[in-house]
């Protein structure tokens, strides 16, 4: 009889042991989807931005480039007006490249990881939601536990 319950015990044991290692492999699979996810909107968002950013660079060359003839135009003579459109540049190249404001990159930073918070809880909050659904067990556990 000893035997017999023992081997019931090792029979649950390796049964929960198993259900115990797939639900971690489950959980380790969804939170690679999860990220994958995540990454594959930030990639999503950043390829829209940056084209955005590249657009907005090439009218903000032409606009440069036609206030430049103009002013040279103005003038009287046209590389001043390159010259004279190009000094505020140079000059915020300058700002950019000695000062390294730290601020621009504080707001950065702080940018990133608040995307990345913003990720995590959201992982977390989806996992909570399943964490209080009620376990369904087939129907063969329910009747080895019984």
């Amino acid at each position: 009889m000893s035997e017999k319950n023992s081997d019931q015990l090792g029979k649950r044991f390796r049964t929960i042991t198993g259900d115990l290692k797939l639900y971690i492999e489950k959980r380790i699979e969804l939170l690679l989807l999860n990220i994958g996810e995540q990454y594959s909107q930030w990639m999503a968002e950043s390829i829209q931005k940056l084209t955005g950013i590249f657009l907005l660079f090439g009218a903000f060359v032409f606009v440069l480039v036609a206030v430049a003839i103009y002013l040279g135009e103005l003038l009287g003579w046209p590389g001043l007006g390159y010259v004279i459109v190009s000094i505020p540049l140079f000059v915020t190249g300058l700002f950019f490249f000695y000062l390294k404001p730290r601020s621009l990159a504080e707001n950065l930073q702080q940018h990133f990881e608040s995307e990345l918070i913003k990720a995590l809880t959201q992982n977390v909050e989806q996992d909570g939601k399943k964490h209080n659904e009620p376990l369904n067990l087939p129907e063969s556990t329910e009747e080895k536990v019984n």
